[in-house]
């Protein structure tokens, strides 16, 4: 492992991914964080100049800008950085790898060996960590009807979402993306290689950080008769090894009433997976929790920059 410090270039970081970033990486051990000129930071000669001193780049940009940015490291051939990307540009990309190691040993491989890694939308990191057990045990099939029940706090929403719950009339909790077609949907249908579009149904509350992503399933779904503990077991053992993710037991992560709330996890990079089941019934629902600006975003970024450069997963985490 080495000793020597990375230097690395934060894209965007005064946007709401940006700024985590920052902040997380002030405390890293084997990370010299490049000084920015903000006057210049559309200068693309500046910009280019940046992407050749630095070792890692992360771009916390619109789509199109990130696109543009990618361009010009691409230009530098041998000498282009570590590009982690935070934008939905590259997310369904054959020749970026997919930043959420936990889905399997082929993730996590391509991320460490990769100079071009794509961060996983938050969302699609809830429902991605929770469908791809099923499949790769084989439990449901890639034609199963999914339906993804979800809810974030509103910092998901950027600036403007952020200053839209600022002011005094605001609604406390909307569904929104009533036309099916949210950004995520299609990643998480590519990287599970699903046959049927599930139906997403995305919400924002009043709180700013957190978020829950739930599946509900019927056991007729399954390939084989199986229980509310066989379930369990299976994601036990899927995630027996992730250094972030953890599998609770029974009630455990509950509220002293009983409830799962979604901000438990927040400014940290952990997620959480809950088994609700009822045998008699033979329905289940399976739901995540996570920090939609840490496993979600800027802490998922920066274990992609751990893997790649060959550090401790867990470093400035």
């Amino acid at each position: 492992m080495s000793k020597i410090k990375k230097n690395v270039f934060i894209d965007g970081e005064v946007g709401t991914t940006g700024l985590k970033v920052y902040e997380k990486l002030q405390n890293h051990p084997n990370i010299n964080i490049l000084s920015l000129e903000q006057s210049k930071r559309k200068d693309l000669d500046y910009k280019k100049d940046m992407l050749s001193y630095c070792d890692v780049a992360f771009l916390c940009l619109p789509d199109e800008s990130s696109r543009e940015t990618v361009g010009i490291a691409d230009k530098l051939g041998d000498k282009s950085p570590i590009i982690i990307d935070a934008s939905t540009a590259y997310r369904v990309n054959v020749d970026w790898s997919y930043g959420l190691p936990e889905l399997g040993k082929n993730y996590r491989e391509r991320i460490a060996n990769s100079k071009r890694i794509s961060v996983p939308g938050c969302y699609s990191t809830g429902a991605n960590v929770i469908i791809k057990p099923l499949l790769e045990y084989k439990i449901l099939s890639n034609d199963a009807p999914f339906i993804i029940n979800a809810i974030s706090g509103y910092s998901g929403g950027g600036k403007s979402l952020i200053n839209y719950f600022k002011k005094k009339n605001h609604e406390p909790f909307f569904l929104y993306s009533l036309e099916l077609n949210h950004k995520h949907l299609r990643e998480i249908k590519y990287h599970n290689n699903l046959k049927l579009n599930p139906i997403f149904s995305p919400s924002v509350g009043d709180f700013i950080q957190g978020m829950i992503v739930s599946l509900p399933i019927h056991f007729s779904w399954f390939s084989k008769s199986i229980k509310t503990k066989d379930i369990q077991d299976l994601f036990e053992m899927f995630y027996s090894n992730s250094k972030f993710i953890k599998v609770l037991k029974n009630r455990e992560g509950l509220s002293s009433k009983g409830y799962l709330r979604p901000d438990n996890l927040v400014n940290t990079n952990f997620l959480d997976i809950s088994i609700f089941g009822n045998d008699d019934n033979k329905q289940l629902i399976i739901s995540s929790r996570l920090d939609n600006l840490g496993k979600g975003a800027s802490g998922a970024a920066i274990q992609c920059m751990n893997i790649a450069l060959g550090l401790d997963e867990k470093s400035g985490l």
